[in-house]
């Protein structure tokens, strides 16, 4: 079973369907230029909830249950270290973190996985790491 950020009306069924079509949007061909670019991936796949600038203000934000969070803060709000082992975890979702908030956010290693584009473990893995990696370039100094 799939956990899905928790969204609630109208909006809530649209930011569904913009997820679901966000996955499967991407020919094989884009999904390839894009695999391990970060700021690519982010965009296609992040953006719509964490917003252009990942300041958590992206067109889907105020339809869903909890805003999602600025992630150019990251390293600030963790005495400025940057977990990227933690982000990791957090953007694959398969092994939940505890106290990291439950299912508000796409498990997005399954979704990668899933995707139609036969994504095998070791490409699922480039692309969190691409994102891990775009994430930090972000961070707020």
């Amino acid at each position: 079973m799939t956990r899905s950020r928790t969204v609630s009306g109208l909006g809530g069924a649209a930011a569904a369907v913009a997820v679901v079509g966000l996955i499967a949007w991407a020919s094989p061909a884009q999904a390839q230029m894009g695999r391990t670019d970060g700021s690519t991936l982010f965009r296609s796949y992040c953006g719509s909830c964490h917003g252009a600038g990942a300041k958590g203000d992206g067109p889907l934000a105020e339809h869903l249950r909890v805003r999602p969070p600025d992630l150019t803060q990251i390293a600030k709000n963790k005495g400025g270290t940057f977990p990227a082992d933690e982000v990791r975890q957090t953007i694959d979702g398969r092994k939940p973190l505890p106290g990291h908030g439950g299912g508000d956010m796409p498990v997005w290693g399954e979704a990668f996985k899933e995707s139609g584009t036969g994504q095998s473990e070791a490409e699922v893995q480039e692309r969190i790491d691409a994102l891990v990696q775009y994430i930090q370039s972000i961070q707020a100094e």
